[in-house]
């Protein structure tokens, strides 16, 4: 019973305190939140960053028209996009209405010749972009060619009543893995990470902390309880021992017959009763106080009529009673009379007449 009732308390703790659970749920929520809150001012970071590529692009793109209005022809615009340098995430694209002209470098372009822009801007975004340019005017957007991502700048321009369109496609990777953009990148997201987790282990550690001191309470008011469970018994146990401690209590002189029938029938001899008479209700006070150091437990003490107090001898022998009670007298204290209820001697004798009474029955 007592086991299952200190597994039913370490149980009710375990449910009582889960601070560590909830505060570690809590803290990678948090952290969640705050993680994806980061993510997306770092992608608004990159799009605002992409904007100004974008727009420095537009420049490069304004500067080569200028040099088609000054060089007219298809040829002087071939020649001076064959000139520019090209990678395979960097380059130029030439297109008349829907004939595409020239893409990247001359390997390029004849592998693309004869096909339409359509074949090349395959994806929605490509052939939007394519549409939207307009006429001596350069503008740019993010579109997507196969599986690559690119900034396209472009612009239109006419030539003998044909529109020609000219295309600058810069892949974003050339933006954003710039060394000194991608480390500082990388060093906000490791910066963010370990904040994080710094954070979650700091909240833990710190609920771990306040767990410890919630048990240590729930132990100290545990160890409370038994205290007060043992001072309550304690309690009882000596107010049981004040009720029954003869030194202490002074009972009525109703009680007086009913103690001696008890004790004789219990055969506690000899048993003798002193009569002690006060001169007031003070000196009735002091007698008990000096009864009750100089008197033991087997003297039973009564509240009698006019300040007589009575001792009740028990299993005392009545030369030691007398000395007790002469111990006790003064000049406000007489005693009034002496009795020898009974000794073991009338026992014995009582018990011989009985057993002969029986006898002769027989």
């Amino acid at each position: 019973m007592k086991r299952l009732k200190k597994e039913q308390r370490e149980t009710k703790k375990k449910k009582r305190h889960p601070i560590v659970g909830i505060t570690l749920v809590c803290a990678v929520l948090a952290s969640l939140c705050a993680g994806t809150l980061a993510w997306f001012l770092l992608a608004r970071y990159e799009a605002g960053l992409l904007e100004v590529c974008a727009v420095q692009q537009d420049g490069y793109v304004q500067l080569v028209l200028d040099q088609i209005h000054l060089r007219s022809g298809q040829e002087g615009v071939e020649d001076i996009l064959s000139t520019m340098d090209a990678s395979s995430n960097k380059y130029w694209t030439f297109s008349r209405d829907q004939d595409m002209l020239f893409v990247k470098d001359v390997l390029e372009t004849n592998k693309y010749k004869g096909f339409t822009t359509a074949t090349y801007y395959v994806s929605d975004s490509a052939r939007s972009f394519l549409e939207s340019v307009q006429v001596d005017r350069v503008s740019h957007a993010s579109i997507s060619i196969g599986e690559k991502d690119y900034v396209a700048s472009g612009a239109a321009f006419e030539y003998r009543g044909d529109v020609y369109r000219l295309c600058l496609l810069t892949n974003r990777s050339v933006f954003l893995d710039n060394n000194r953009f991608l480390g500082a990148r990388t060093e906000l997201c490791a910066l963010g990470a370990g904040v994080l987790l710094l954070f979650i282990i700091v909240s833990v550690l710190l609920a771990g902390k306040v767990r410890r001191l919630q048990l240590r309470g729930d132990q100290q008011d545990e160890a409370m309880e038994t205290l007060n469970q043992s001072l309550d018994k304690m309690n009882k146990l000596f107010a049981q021992r004040d009720m029954h401690d003869t030194r202490r209590n002074l009972w009525s002189k109703e009680a007086l017959p009913s103690f001696i029938t008890k004790l004789r029938a219990r055969k506690a001899y000899p048993l003798s009763l002193a009569l002690l008479r006060c001169s007031g209700e003070k000196a009735a006070q002091e007698l008990l106080e000096m009864a009750s150091v100089s008197l033991d437990r087997s003297v039973l003490r009564f509240d009698l009529e006019g300040c007589v107090i009575g001792l009740l001898f028990v299993r005392c022998d009545q030369e030691r009673a007398l000395d007790s009670v002469m111990s006790l007298l003064n000049q406000d204290v007489s005693l009034e009379e002496f009795l020898l209820l009974s000794s073991v001697a009338e026992e014995r004798g009582r018990s011989a007449r009985s057993a002969a009474g029986k006898g002769g029955g027989d």
